[in-house]
């Protein structure tokens, strides 16, 4: 079991991780690929580094953190669960148990832009299969996504009833036993609540819809564990804590700068609020 696990290995959760192990932690970092910088041709605004590309920095600290000793490991989260004595997060390669857990994943860039989206959140679209699956026994539902992730919601959601529809909003999936739409959704419809979806070739009576889409991110997360957002889809938290004890967020996902430099300080700032908070559940 690992004391904390840091998911994203950025400039925020790679000096996270420094940190707490430096204070002899045990941190696990978990990293799908280069995040943003890995998109960045060069930055010149940082640090001891005049003229830098991306990839280089990134890896730079990788490199690092590996050096240390901490483990680093590629991989793609799709779920962070309630645990006994702290948190499960599932990743598409293995499932790894820690006391605390700090979101370091950058800003999300999977965006589902369908016509209504927003406006029936909460009244029949939802972002959690295990929170909300059970209220739809036996109903319609539909689910939007083609990897992974998806795959992760379904596998909760054909618990409580098998009319379920994937929609991959024009994308491809391997997925049997389920129907498939591969069209791009268009917009949703109903009154007060969700009736269905339209895509570019026909209509879907539905009394549900679940958002799969892309890959799992922060804001993914923060739906399904609870956590508070603002009007930016930025996690809130105070003193890089979120509403639920154990759970830490840092860098672009709490808004602020976009900037290396604020995401390597709030990495070494939480690892101090981590420490506090590990401290504690060793001392009880």
């Amino acid at each position: 079991m690992y004391d904390t696990i840091i998911i994203g290995n950025g400039p925020a959760g790679i000096s996270a991780a420094i940190y707490l192990k430096r204070f002899n932690f045990n941190p696990l970092v978990i990293g799908k690929d280069l995040g943003s910088l890995g998109y960045t041709s060069y930055i010149d605004n940082y640090y001891g580094f005049d003229h830098i590309k991306g990839t280089d920095l990134i890896l730079k600290g990788i490199e690092q953190a590996k050096n240390l000793g901490i483990d680093v490991v590629n991989d793609e989260v799709i779920a962070i669960e309630y645990g006994t004595n702290g948190y499960i997060v599932k990743a598409k390669g293995n499932t790894y148990e820690g006391t605390s857990v700090f979101l370091a994943t950058g800003k999300a860039r999977n965006k589902l832009n369908v016509k209504n989206l927003q406006a029936f959140e909460g009244k029949g679209v939802s972002y959690c299969a295990i929170c909300d699956g059970f209220f739809y026994r036996n109903k319609r539902l539909g689910i939007v996504g083609s990897g992974d992730f998806m795959k992760n919601e379904l596998d909760t959601l054909k618990k409580f009833t098998k009319d379920i529809i994937i929609f991959t909003n024009g994308e491809t999936t391997d997925q049997e036993g389920f129907t498939v739409v591969n069209d791009k959704i268009v917009s949703l419809y109903g009154e007060d609540n969700l009736s269905g979806v339209e895509t570019e070739h026909g209509k879907y009576d539905l009394d549900g819809l679940f958002i799969a889409y892309g890959t799992a991110n922060a804001v993914s997360f923060a739906k399904h564990l609870g956590l508070v957002l603002d009007s930016q889809n930025n996690i809130v938290v105070k003193d890089f804590q979120t509403n639920i004890p154990g759970i830490f967020a840092g860098g672009d996902v709490i808004g602020g700068l976009l900037q290396v430099s604020k995401a390597v300080g709030d990495g070494a700032n939480a690892s101090i609020e981590i420490k506090k908070y590990i401290q504690s559940k060793k001392a009880a």
